[in-house]
């Protein structure tokens, strides 16, 4: 296969040779929260402790300018190195252009540069990376030209004002790590414009539309594996069965570490901590750390095109959906019904690419093969049971939680072949219940919820218990209610301490509940399955979450989008083993028009990030697994809720992407030698 990486550093190669220096002096420079930034021969040391989003350094233009001009550039580059010994570095890099306080009246307007930065629409972009200790690499950003993509009244990517730049700013993305001395402590040098901007890459609007073609992909663009014609899928795969390796001689069946402890079998995974780390145990047992891809499908989010049968070529069927993938599998296989081979393949691909677990939305043909580890999603949220007001939560002191929730696996399994196999299949590790609720929402929904809600019901129960009359609550919390009912009726915190202790207690009380009867549901069907969690949204949950989380789940899960997870906090996870549900880098030299949550310059930057990703994880005690999310990129044009991220294994026509599946197949070759060698490097042989 053609390996896109080496026109990709030929870009970049080219790309060096026409560079220009962007000077940086002291007085450009605006450190914020407490962040520490000095000049000293043109690079840039910065130092702070603060994980939060207004810590880091804002670089101004040069004295006597508003703006810089970037529009005759290809990147914006700087070189970064991380000057910890020890400890694994994530940064991100912004530009922005305009005003937040630019009005709705100007935001369409064909700005000029005549128009005042105030009345230009806000609009920024970024790009991230993560270096291990000592480490130095060159971080960029491609500059998203508005005289180049953006195309009036029609879809596409996202752009910048990039005539008009007026800040760049060097932060932690999603922050969620503890202050500490040194969080930050890296040396940015050789900030850079490089390359030229492609201009006449520009499409005029007369001939921007229709923008997908016959295959789902970007028609205005090429790169080397972009298909053209039918005849390419075929002979595309059988070039990809021809280089597929077996699984890595370190696993053994399970995918555990072959030549590592042998703890005791019991048939089942479990979790245990060997040398002061979790791990899995397999059904052998085996040391099993869970590599993973979610989402592993024939094919997901077929295009709704009915909305703007403008953007296709292709033309619309009555009910105005094009599955792409699935028709270019259907070319690939050379029939209709493919499934089983794709499926068959699909195994002897992840074996190859060093991934041993079937992360969530697993399809099922692949689970019940019986030939891989994986991880089983019992629901996102499940309906029909009484919710707390305006939120994705649950009222769990309903009576139908506990009715239908505590329930939920055997109920799964009577009406689900597959979840039924699960009880007793070994390959099973355990089950997710939910995923993503919003708890921190949960004080909000709690004080909307109405005066008869049991949830509500339950709190002032709580406060009888604690008070002897409504006379003795207003005392504690300052307040003038005069019954019980008038308490129940109360829509807003009050800013008084007892009020606050008797409303965490609640809170507490309520996570406890969730967490104990979600539990119940598991164990009551299969007692040797393990609770994987409800995949928190981010490491930032309330003291409380944690402490149900960890004392009724055998394995936290938490999805997070950074360019590092090395160093989350050990004390938030109590001492229990952890699963990184979801994680993911993606960029724009494929003709997608979003690079999802976590924005790198390219494949090989994609391929580098998963590598310092997984290993930030293999370094921490408590991480059993990392899950990537998601095995095929989104459409084009956005799935169900919009999003559209280039952030697959493979694309649209089911070929893979060779820079994350060799990086893949890296970490899983070594990983366990990795982890228990407890050090941070670049090189994991």
């Amino acid at each position: 296969m053609k390996m896109p990486s080496l026109v990709i550093i030929a870009t970049i190669c080219c790309a060096l040779l026409d560079a220009q220096e962007l000077p940086v002096s002291q007085e450009q420079l605006q450190p914020r929260h407490h962040a520490q930034a000095t000049v000293h021969d043109q690079s840039i040391c910065l130092r702070f402790n603060s994980p939060e989003w207004s810590a880091g350094v804002r670089i101004l233009p040069p004295p006597q300018q508003t703006t810089w001009d970037f529009s005759q550039a290809r990147f914006l580059a700087v070189d970064v190195e991380n000057l910890s010994p020890d400890h694994q570095l994530r940064l991100t890099m912004h530009l922005a252009s305009g005003s937040r306080r630019s009005n709705a009246a100007t935001q369409n307007q064909d700005h000029t540069t005549d128009t005042p930065i105030a009345a230009r629409r806000f609009r920024s972009c970024y790009s991230g990376i993560g270096l291990n200790p000592g480490e130095k690499r060159t971080l960029r950003l491609e500059l998203p030209h508005t005289a180049i993509y953006e195309h009036p009244d029609s879809y596409g990517r996202r752009s910048l004002d990039s005539n008009h730049i007026n800040a760049i700013d060097f932060e932690m993305q999603w922050p969620f790590e503890p202050p500490r001395d040194g969080l930050v402590y890296c040396r940015l040098s050789a900030l850079r414009l490089e390359g030229q901007a492609d201009h006449e890459a520009q499409i005029a609007s007369e001939h921007y539309l229709p923008f997908v073609d016959a295959y789902g992909q970007y028609r205005h663009a090429y790169w080397p594996e972009k298909i053209r014609h039918d005849a390419q899928l075929p002979a595309a795969h059988a070039a990809e069965l021809a280089e597929l390796h077996d699984a890595p001689a370190s696993w053994d069946q399970y995918g555990g570490w072959l030549a590592g402890p042998r703890l005791e079998s019991t048939g089942a995974f479990r979790t245990a901590k060997y040398h002061d780390r979790w791990y899995f145990v397999s059904p052998a047992g085996t040391l099993f750390w869970s590599l993973g891809i979610d989402v592993l499908r024939s094919y997901t989010d077929a295009t709704n095109a009915s909305k703007n049968p403008e953007w296709f070529t292709t033309p619309l069927p009555d009910n105005g959906i094009l599955p792409f993938t699935h028709w270019n599998l259907q070319k690939k296989y050379g029939r209709d019904d493919y499934a089983d081979e794709f499926y068959a393949v699909l195994l002897r691909r992840l074996r190859s690419w060093g991934i041993n677990t079937i992360g969530n939305w697993g399809a099922k043909e692949l689970m019940a093969s019986g030939t891989m580890p994986y991880t089983l999603s019992l629901g996102d949220f499940t309906k029909g049971i009484t919710r707390l007001p305006k939120h994705r939560l649950y009222d769990v002191f309903a009576a139908d939680f506990a009715a239908t929730m505590g329930n939920l696996l055997r109920d799964r399994a009577a009406a689900d072949p597959l979840v039924k196999k699960s009880l007793d299949d070994p390959m099973c590790i355990g089950y997710f219940i939910d995923n993503e609720l919003p708890f921190n929402k949960l004080s909000e929904a709690l004080l909307q919820a109405a005066p008869d809600q049991p949830a509500r019901q339950a709190f002032i129960r709580q406060l009888q218990d604690s008070y002897p009359s409504v006379q003795a609550l207003n005392q504690a919390w300052g307040s003038d209610f005069t019954t019980w009912d008038k308490v129940a009726a109360i829509r807003a915190s009050i800013a008084n301490n007892a009020f606050r202790a008797d409303f965490r207690s609640h809170a507490r009380a309520y996570a406890d509940r969730y967490f104990a009867v979600c539990r119940q549901a598991i164990k009551a069907a299969a007692p040797h399955r393990l609770y994987l969690g409800c995949r928190f949204i981010g490491f930032r949950q309330a003291d409380y979450i944690w402490d149900a989380a960890a004392r009724h789940c055998d394995v936290l899960s938490v999805n997070a989008y950074s360019n590092s997870v090395a160093n989350v906090s050990q004390q938030d996870l109590r001492d229990k083993p952890l699963l990184l549900g979801e994680f993911h880098f993606g960029t724009y030299d494929r003709g997608m028009f979003s690079p999802g949550l976590c924005p790198v310059v390219s494949q090989n930057e994609r391929a580098t990030s998963y590598i310092r990703l997984v290993q930030g994880a293999l370094a921490h005690p408590n991480f059993v697994g990392a899950h990537y999310f998601q095995f095929r990129d989104q459409p084009l044009t956005g799935r169900h809720d919009g999003e559209g991220y280039q952030i697959g294994f493979v694309d649209v026509c089911d070929t893979p992407y060779p820079e994350m599946t060799t990086a893949a197949r890296q970490v899983g070759s070594n990983m366990y030698h990795y982890r228990e060698a407890r050090t941070l490097k670049n090189n994991m042989e």
